[in-house]
């Protein structure tokens, strides 16, 4: 079908569309006028996602984000904040509302479950482009109660995610100090364990890295290569090992001080004090030595060798024959070690929850409550005008399909269709013509083939 045709099939039938037009148009505003007025007021709140954790400086990512923001616009509808907002505007006390509830479910169920339905049912969140401002609306019969109930909404709403937050917190919390209790018994027992081991083999140990005897061996090494290098100069060989023997003779100092709160007659302090009296012994010979200046003979300086060669043996193969002893005390003290740092993280894992559950809510309102004294709805010119557009549509519609049935011939283009034979001349119709003779002469020179025969 032509541009023609189809002009030509309104022109027949303008006046039965224009009908359907008002009618539905009149229908539609009629409608709207019987549909109560509705108000809609605004608020907005906006969540902190560059700090979610309050422990440690944090950024969600974008899927967690948009996760996060779509919990929170759920969260806004449910029950547990409507609830609140019907129970602090006291409608469960309140006759009117009693009365509709009885007469929308007869009195089945619960009316503050009911009205918070009806709630639920005006709050319409949603989220403004792509940032975290949640834009809350509400609709109601009036514009005072649209602007008191979006912000009781927005309350409810705040203190409902605090609570939540606050209550997983604390959820969290309380489990992991049940966990850092198991850890420290755990830590506990493998202290004892390593204290009954080193007790039953007589190991002296003055710290959790090992045993005394160890260390008089590495002392004694160290004293031992500090002789070995060989210069012209006695003094220049003997008075370094007088520095470290009289710095060691400090830290044994400190060391027995501390272990004298453990007792006199405590192992390790016995072979500390053992280890102090050698160790002046050495310090005096080695100051005599150096005393000597340039006159000390050789025999002197491998007599002092010898000593400590001597001293290093004894230590060494007192670890030796007990390595397998200090093998098994470096696996309790790793073991330790270990456990040790489960119970700390565990520890810390309690504070951090326990500073969530101290934190501020991330939610922060956003300006006042905004609310317009117009009506939100109806729109009655917008529902005039859907109506008059939809039902002009659907009138052209069948129209055509009323000329694609009937087949009538309107114009050349018509009769060309219906008759194969070629259109040699258009008489037009006296009183069509007169009729139409103003829009003939309005598009004639632009399409003649509208002009009617």
């Amino acid at each position: 079908m032509s541009l023609a045709q189809v002009m030509a099939t309104l022109r027949a039938a303008w006046l039965q569309i224009a009908m359907m037009v008002i009618v539905a148009a009149g229908v539609a505003a009629f409608l709207a006028e019987q549909e109560p007025e509705q108000y809609t007021a605004k608020a907005r709140v906006m969540l902190n996602l560059q700090n979610t954790d309050p422990s440690r400086y944090s950024v969600a990512k974008k899927g967690i984000a948009a996760g996060y923001i779509g919990t929170e616009m759920r969260l806004m509808t449910d029950d547990a904040v409507t609830r609140q907002v019907v129970t602090a505007l006291g409608w469960p006390d309140n006759p009117q509302v009693i009365a509709a509830w009885q007469a929308s479910t007869g009195g089945a169920g619960d009316v503050t479950t009911w009205a918070a339905h009806r709630i639920g049912a005006n709050i319409g969140p949603r989220q403004l482009e792509d940032s975290s401002i949640i834009e809350i609306n509400y609709s109601s019969s009036t514009y005072e109660a649209a602007k008191e109930i979006v912000a009781m909404i927005r309350s409810a709403y705040i203190d409902q995610s605090q609570r939540l937050r606050v209550e997983a917190a604390r959820r969290a919390s309380a489990w992991n100090r049940t966990e850092a209790a198991n850890a420290l018994k755990i830590v506990q027992a493998a202290e004892a364990a390593r204290a009954a081991f080193v007790t039953a083999n007589g190991i002296a140990v003055d710290s959790p890295e090992g045993g005394l005897e160890y260390q008089a061996q590495v002392y004694a090494l160290r004293a031992t290569l500090a002789t070995d290098d060989a210069s012209t100069n006695a003094r220049a060989r003997i008075n370094p090992s007088a520095d470290r023997l009289a710095q060691r003779l400090d830290a044994l100092d400190r060391q027995i001080a501390v272990l004298r709160l453990r007792g006199d007659q405590n192992p390790a302090t016995v072979m500390l004090q053992a280890e102090r009296t050698a160790t002046m012994q050495d310090l005096a010979r080695e100051k005599a030595v150096a005393a000597g200046g340039a006159g000390v003979t050789g025999g002197t300086i491998g007599l002092v060798r010898a000593q400590r060669d001597a001293e290093y043996l004894k230590a060494r193969l007192s670890v030796i024959e007990r390595a397998p002893l200090y093998d098994r005390l470096a696996t309790l003290n790793r073991d330790v070690k270990l456990k040790t740092a489960r119970y700390q993280a565990a520890i810390e894992r309690v504070a951090n929850f326990d500073s969530v559950a101290g934190t501020p809510s991330g939610v922060h309102v956003v300006g006042d409550v905004i609310a317009s004294p117009d009506p939100s709805y109806p729109i009655i010119p917008l529902i005039v005008g859907v109506a008059a557009g939809t039902s002009f549509a659907l009138a052209m519609t069948l129209a055509l399909i009323a000329e694609l049935t009937r087949q009538q011939v309107r114009g050349v283009d018509d009769l060309t269709a219906t008759v194969p034979a070629p259109v040699l001349a258009v008489i037009a119709d006296a009183p069509a013509a007169r009729r139409w003779s103003r829009w003939r002469r309005l598009f004639t020179r632009a399409a003649p083939v509208f002009a009617t025969r």
